[in-house]
């Protein structure tokens, strides 16, 4: 693979040093409108105690489009029907250690560990092809301007949750530091026939350390290094139940789920630079390492079949009635290990009134997979024997290296302004197989795009809209047979009026696919091939719109916060299209993974020192196709969740947390092999401390 991007890279910085750029972040106008309705505060009173664990209804008052998930499992986010493109990213880095090589790859970052998070729909030309689609963009705490400080965190609940996070951090002169550490521990009972509970254990690590200006600089500077460590460890089972038998107990998983376990371990390093080259020039580049090793072992095969409503129903009986010669089961495991380096470098110039933006990027990252399956004996006292050990069938190593460069001008008139963008990145993907592949196919190839952008906005009082049309391009994986990249021509537009306390956004979409990938994600069950495979699916349409609305209404004695988001998608295939991972659709029908109607909620009372909030989150129905000739279905449903905390003193606070508040039988998941259900109703109790 060429080493020539790096040295591009290099050259680009180096002009970048030459060039003039500004202090505040670059953005266009419709970013800015994204910012003002799709960010949310996380530190805020009235959200903080509800996201300490959960993170779907935090993200769906972002704007973001939410998967369903299980407790203890990463969110999956979407957009406008896009998978792929559509990136997770923290302080503007890649939080995927390999964004290119592991698209499949699902990681959210604790939000104990974070101060921000926002979602930009129609992204600027300056990210890369991995976020043309969307943009879920995290800010990690900052270190505190203070001499000393300390936040701690500690919960419980009912069903055995031991949760407890400390932060300190301080500044000295021209030097900062920061250290955060969160343990999380939970043990739910599962409703196995055989006496078993899902038990998680995740922990997370967070240390910074920053300078400002050396002594002699010309130019005002801030370095900044941190280091992320992070771990979990699940034992979840996700089997699940027939139709039948869900009807009677939802919460019930089969004993042999009870094997399902996930472990994980991510490193991340980053070195991250600031310079104000002048009063209207600013030029910030980062330096970045990361790794992540994955271990899984899932429970989805019976005689080597894997398993359908048939063998499913087989296991109903099976646990109900065993016999003495069990079953023949076989788990998908798998042993996975990704990394990722990269340096980025963006420059901002104000000449005039009028605005320069200059990017470049360099990332390489791998992704070694080893996917596989061991056998296990389902005895008649339910219990679980292993029969093998872990063989691993497939085996391969997915390259990428990609290299992108932008300038984005934004030229202000009186009330108007206009963007002109243009990006371009190339790719280099390739696929090198281990001796145990039979059917996989070797890639070695490159690709590249370019990204043109135009933005007109107009801005008069409190009203604010701008009109975007966009060409996006995300590069196809090693696992893409036809090595077609995901091309869609955008059109946006966005109008919002912002006064006093009253925020307002409504924005209207159309997104025109020539093709969209699809890749294996979570609520699907996928073979060691799929999971290595891209499909890509031509002619989508997609047609939505979004509404945002925040107020905030102030009495004598009380207040009462308001955050609505409302988003409608339609996200139809013009032709019939079957593929290997989704299976058939028919000409004009929705895509499965697309709810065509999502609603997030956050509102309540803050009365002087004590306050109740409620957050909810509902969802139209979603499809899953499993097979050829088995579509199933997750049905509309409501997540809410409620909090009151109460103030003892500025330093002191108690809280109640109750999630799943109207359904103790909420369904998460529904797979090729069942039903899988979320966590039942749970009640927390924690103390917050500020000193």
């Amino acid at each position: 693979m060429s080493n020539h991007p790096f040295s591009l890279s290099v050259l680009a910085a180096a002009v970048l040093y030459v060039c003039h750029s500004t202090n505040a972040v670059a953005e266009t106008v419709t970013e800015s409108i994204d910012n003002l309705n799709n960010q949310l505060d996380l530190q805020q009173s009235s959200i903080s105690q509800f996201h300490y664990r959960q993170s779907d209804i935090a993200l769906g008052l972002t704007g973001a489009t939410v998967l369903p998930t299980g407790a203890h499992q990463d969110v999956t986010i979407t957009h406008a029907g896009a998978i792929d493109g559509v990136a997770i990213l923290q302080d503007g880095i890649f939080f995927s250690p390999a964004p290119y090589s592991g698209q499949h790859l699902v990681l959210q970052p604790n939000l104990l560990h974070q101060q921000k998070v926002s979602f930009s729909s129609m992204t600027s030309v300056t990210e890369s092809s991995q976020a043309a689609f969307g943009k879920l963009d995290y800010q990690s705490i900052k270190i505190s301007p203070k001499k000393y400080a300390t936040d701690l965190n500690l919960e419980g609940s009912d069903s055995n949750a031991i949760n407890g996070g400390v932060v300190v951090s301080g500044t000295t002169k021209q030097n900062g530091m920061l250290l955060a550490l969160d343990y999380q521990s939970a043990s739910d009972d599962v409703g196995y026939r055989a006496p078993q509970d899902a038990d998680a254990t995740h922990k997370d690590i967070l240390f910074k350390i920053a300078a400002d200006s050396l002594p002699g600089a010309s130019n005002k500077q801030t370095t900044e290094f941190s280091y992320q460590y992070s771990s979990q460890d699940d034992d979840r089972g996700t089997l699940g139940l027939t139709a039948a038998d869900f009807s009677l107990d939802p919460t019930q998983l089969y004993s042999a789920a009870s094997t399902d376990n996930i472990e994980g371990e991510r490193q991340r390093y980053v070195l991250a630079h600031k310079v104000i080259l002048s009063a209207t020039s600013t030029m910030a580049t980062d330096f970045y390492y990361q790794t992540y090793s994955q271990q899984s072992r899932e429970m989805r095969f019976v005689d080597g079949q894997q398993i359908d409503s048939a063998l499913l129903s087989s296991i109903a009986m099976f646990e109900a009635v065993p016999t003495a010669d069990g079953m023949n089961l076989g788990a998908l495991t798998q042993n996975n290990d990704f990394a990722g380096f990269g340096m980025q470098t963006k420059s901002v110039s104000m000449y005039g009134q009028h605005q320069v933006t200059y990017s470049a990027r360099y990332h390489t990252d791998k992704a070694e997979m080893r996917l596989g399956q061991r056998e296990w004996s389902w005895n008649n006292n339910l219990s679980l024997t292993p029969t093998t050990d872990d063989e691993y069938a497939l085996t391969y190593t997915d390259d990428a290296s990609a290299f992108s460069s932008a300038v984005d001008t934004k030229l202000n008139y009186d009330q108007w302004s206009i963007n002109l963008g243009l990006g371009y990145e190339h790719v280099s993907v390739s696929r090198e197989l281990g001796d145990v592949n039979t059917s996989l196919n070797a890639a070695d190839f490159s690709d590249d795009g370019w990204s043109p952008s135009v933005e007109v906005a107009y801005q008069s009082g409190s009203w604010l809209t701008a009109l975007q049309v966009k060409q996006a391009w995300t590069v196809a994986s090693a696992g893409n047979i036809e090595q077609t990249a995901q091309e869609a021509l955008q059109y946006q537009l966005a109008l919002s009026y912002q006064q006093d306390a009253l925020s307002i956004a409504m924005t209207g979409y159309m997104h025109d696919y020539d093709s969209q990938h699809v890749s294996c994600m979570q609520g699907m069950i996928c073979d060691y091939e799929q999971i290595s495979l891209q499909e890509n699916i031509n002619d989508v349409s997609v047609v939505g719109a979004d509404l945002s609305i925040a107020y905030g209404l102030t009495f004598d004695h009380f207040s009462i916060p308001l955050n609505v988001k409302y988003q409608y998608t339609q996200a139809e295939t013009d032709n019939a299209d079957c593929n290997e991972l989704m299976g058939c659709f028919a000409a004009n029908s929705q895509l499965p993974w697309v709810p065509e109607q999502q609603l997030t909620l956050s509102s309540g009372v803050v009365y002087g020192d004590m306050s109740i909030i409620a957050q909810a989150l509902y969802q139209s129905e979603l499809g899953y196709q499993a097979t050829l000739t088995n579509e199933r279905t997750i049905d509309s449903q409501w997540k809410v969740d409620l909090a009151a905390t109460y103030r003892l003193t500025a330093q002191h606070e108690l809280y109640v947390r109750v999630e799943n508040l109207l359904d103790e039988e909420l369904v998460a998941n529904v797979t090729a092999m069942g039903f899988q259900g979320q966590s039942e109703m749970i009640t927390y109790f924690g103390y917050k401390g500020h000193f």
